[in-house]
């Protein structure tokens, strides 16, 4: 009997059969130290974070009532919403027990590829956010400190190229801390997972 019978059935089995079943190291691990437990309170961790730096957009929009400034930012909230419903979709989405019509075996198969997904998509749409993103930051900090309207601060061809040096090195730096964050938070989960599918994938 291989190892997803054992675990659909093991109610079924005498204590001897049970106990031997727990044994196997990869449902020991997973029961003593379930990496999905684990990747679920990271993403409600990840959610809250998300509301607060929504929060901080919203105040933004409100009280600085310069429409490049809202254009920018306001892009940048949709897309930390858009992150946090995202987030909670995967959260939704992880069972830590066995579904009865799935085996554990392609229940980790998908809650890897599926939580996999959706870092690189957020990266990949982050990067088009963080110019835009970095664009509203610097001018809401220009005419701030230099108390001057949009059009008259950014009218200079100095002031253009410090633009364009900010978004040259704002945004790869961001994409890699988003890069570092995601594989912080998920990363030795994930491999943990890929350690369990690796057994299962070899078990005798």
């Amino acid at each position: 009997m291989n190892i997803n019978n054992k675990w659909n059935n093991e109610s079924h089995h005498s204590d001897e059969d049970l106990n031997a079943l727990m044994n196997i190291k990869s449902i020991k691990s997973l029961s003593s130290k379930n990496p999905l437990e684990n990747i679920k309170s990271n993403l409600i961790i990840n959610i809250v974070l998300g509301f607060a730096i929504c929060i901080l957009y919203v105040f933004i929009l409100f009280h600085f009532p310069i429409w490049q400034v809202q254009l920018t930012i306001g892009i940048t909230l949709i897309f930390s919403v858009w992150a946090i419903y995202t987030a909670f979709i995967e959260y939704k989405k992880i069972k830590t027990d066995v579904s009865p019509d799935n085996s554990l075996l392609e229940e980790l198969k998908n809650h890897h590829n599926s939580l996999t997904n959706w870092m690189k998509t957020q990266q990949l749409v982050g990067i088009f956010i963080y110019p835009i993103s970095a664009i509203g930051g610097f001018m809401l900090g220009g005419t701030v400190g230099s108390g001057k309207n949009v059009e008259s601060f950014m009218g200079k061809p100095s002031i253009l190229l410090i633009l364009l040096v900010v978004l040259i090195v704002l945004v790869p730096l961001c994409h890699f801390f988003a890069k570092w964050m995601f594989n912080y938070s998920f990363g030795k989960h994930l491999k943990s997972i890929e350690q369990k599918i690796y057994d299962l994938e070899n078990e005798n």
